[in-house]
Formats: C-alpha cells, structure tokens, sequence
C-alpha cells in the first residue's frame, strides 16, 4: 500500500520524546523555546511561535493582524477549508480570487481585478499549493499599493526558497513580502509534530500578541500588567485560547527540523525523476516550475485527463491517491453563508475537474516510485 503521502519516524525521533516524557515538564518547558528559536532560524525570521495546529496558527495570525468583524480577506479558493475558515473564525469574511493555469496558486493579475472591485479588502492571504510558492513579490507590491497586510499560508512549503527580482535568496518563512507566515506539522508535512503549526514573524508586536493569544490572554509579565498582587498574579488582558503545544511535541519537532533539508532534497528528487517519466504522457501534466524556485514540494499535483479512471484504477492496485482541493466555494457552507456558486471561479473549477496528489514522501523509495509510474502509464497506454 502507498499512501499519497506519509511521516517519516525514527529512533532519534522516538529518543527524543521518551527523553521529554521523562524530564520535569511536558508543557510549558524549554524545548518550546527551544524549537522556536531554532524554527525561526530555519526560516531566517526574527520570531517564531509553535501552536497546537496548523489552524490554530491561521486563527491567532488573523486575530492579531487585526480581523474583526466585515474584515474582508482575500484568498485562494484552491487549499484546504481552514485557510478561510480562519477569517471567519476572527470575524470576517473570505473574498476568493480565481488560480493561476499553470501553477495552481493564486493569480497576481486575478487579485488586482478583485482589489478593484473591493476596495474595502484588508489583506491577502497567499496559499503556497502543493509547496509550490506563490507570487510573493508581486503580491506584495498589489497589498503594499493598496494599504493591505499579507499572510502566507506555508503550510504546504516548509524548507521551499526562491530568488526575488533583485537577486536576493529568499526563504519560505522569511517574512520577506509578508507580514507573518503560517506553517502546519500534520503528518503528512515537511515534518511532524503529531499534531502542531507555527507562525513567524519579524514584527516584535504581533510576536508578543500571538504569545498572549496563545495562552488564553494571559500574561504575568510585570512590565505588562495593571497590577500585580505577588508571586502568583496573572492577568487575562485579552479573549486568547488554548493553543499551545507540548514540550515531547516539540522534541519531535526539533528532532525532525534536523533532517528538513535532508527530507527536501529526497522530495525534489522524487518530483523530477516523475517529471521526467512522465514527459511523453500527453493526458497528465504537473504544476508549472518558475525558475526562481527550488520548492520543497509536500504535494506533487498533476492534472489528469479521466481523473477518477485514473484513481480508481490506482486504488485497485493499493496506490492511494488524493484530490487537493475541492474548491472552497462549492462547499455547501460558503455557498450557503456567503452567496458563492458553480462558475464564480472558473479556472478553479477546471482545475478540480484533473487535480490529482501521487504519492510524495522522503521515505518514498525508487522501486515504489516507479510502481506508481507504471501503473499511471498503464492506466493511459490501456484506455
């Protein structure tokens, strides 16, 4: 059985957790801290914050970049629900903006049409698909003409680079062309906490208010407080929630950031030895490639002529693929909420038609690779 995708666990990784089991504290403690700082320095970012969930991380960086009620924020309609389901959890509402074709992420040319039409939109918030990256710096020049803050929704892109028109290296995470930028380390991620997500920053005032939100509003820095009674005084200065993360969650995070780059190289390898396969197959084709990047691919997404032939013909023979995404305005939610319907954004609708995730994971081996590639060349060669 190959899945579309998988986390990658071994005895450092297991070390690492048992060693925090058996320390003093298991929420609250150092290595909080210390996955922090070492995440922020991956990222070249000046701060960073771990939270319970990859969600979780959307909803703080939308409360603290200032969503509130009728806040409008545009984003892709092609990721998974949370991303805009985090604008309303804050209180505001989605505007969505149709796909790049070739890339599958959102359109730079699609968002000036939707700016122009919605002056009143706050920010944007930019899905890196499949860990192919986004548009960064012309996004950013739209937000920055127009007075709008930019998260980055890097969920799928932990450890992607890109070469910005100057020259400059950039990281994903970086917060170069954005204000925070959002992470998950669901399993199926770069790597795995369980469970978690991650927001960094080089803003020092949105750092310290996530921090706050993070932990039911709380703070018991004295600087800070109103008053302060002893020793065991707190003050709840802010509605914050339970977001945080535990300390044996993060061993496994710091254990698992030390072989990202590892795990990276082997998923590049693996999307161009598919690329390259997969070449001569006219009815299958990939996200496009910009030259400036080197992603870090979580997803390796093809649009596939007879998508559910195909899947069903790979089900058969255990290899479990996925669709990434249904198109967020279809869902009867938004359609009900918020008005949306079949034909609003065309080129996502097409694209949902085709979209199809292969298997992509570190510890994919060639000899599974290739039975994937023979079945998918078997299913068209047959039709």
């Amino acid at each position: 059985m190959i899945n579309y995708g998988r986390q990658s666990i071994d005895k450092d990784d297991v070390k690492a957790v048992v060693d925090t089991l058996n320390s003093d504290l298991l929420t609250q403690g150092p290595k909080i801290a210390e996955f922090e700082s070492l995440l922020a320095d991956y990222c070249g970012a000046k701060y960073a914050v771990v939270l319970s969930n990859g969600t979780a991380a959307l909803h703080l960086a939308n409360i603290a970049i200032g969503v509130q009620r009728k806040t409008k924020v545009l984003t892709s309609p092609i990721s998974f629900v949370a991303t805009s389901n985090s604008v309303i959890y804050s209180g505001g509402s989605p505007v969505f903006c149709d796909i790049d074709e070739k890339t599958f992420n959102i359109s730079p040319s699609e968002i000036k049409k939707i700016v122009a039409m919605n002056p009143d939109v706050s920010g944007i918030i930019p899905v890196h698909l499949g860990g192919l990256i986004a548009d960064m710096e012309s996004i950013s020049r739209i937000a920055n003409e127009n007075g709008m803050w930019v998260i980055e929704d890097a969920c799928h892109a932990l450890g992607g680079q890109w070469t910005d028109s100057e020259g400059v290296e950039r990281k994903v995470g970086d917060c170069s062309f954005s204000d925070l930028t959002i992470f998950s380390f669901h399993p199926v991620k770069h790597i795995t906490t369980g469970e978690g997500g991650a927001i960094t920053t080089n803003n020092e005032k949105l750092f310290n208010k996530i921090i706050e939100l993070r932990s039911h509003g709380i703070t018991r820095d004295a600087g800070s407080m109103r008053e302060n009674h002893g020793g065991w005084y707190y003050e709840m200065q802010s509605l914050g929630y339970n977001y945080r993360i535990t300390d044996f969650q993060a061993a496994l995070g710091v254990s698992q950031l030390a072989k990202s780059d590892k795990w990276s190289e082997r998923r590049l390898e693996l999307v161009c030895r598919y690329d390259h396969a997969f070449k001569d197959v006219s009815e299958i084709s990939s996200q496009s490639h910009p030259s400036n990047q080197k992603p870090c691919y979580h997803l390796y997404i093809v649009w596939a002529m007879r998508r559910k032939g195909l899947y069903e013909f790979l089900r058969e023979k255990q290899i479990y693929t996925q669709v990434h995404y249904i198109p967020i305005h279809l869902q009867p939610y938004y359609q009900d909420e918020f008005g949306y319907k079949t034909g609003d954004y065309p080129h996502a609708e097409e694209y949902y038609e085709h979209a199809l995730s292969l298997p992509l994971f570190p510890t994919m081996t060639n000899d599974d690779q290739n039975h994937v590639i023979t079945a998918v060349k078997g299913f068209y060669s047959n039709a």
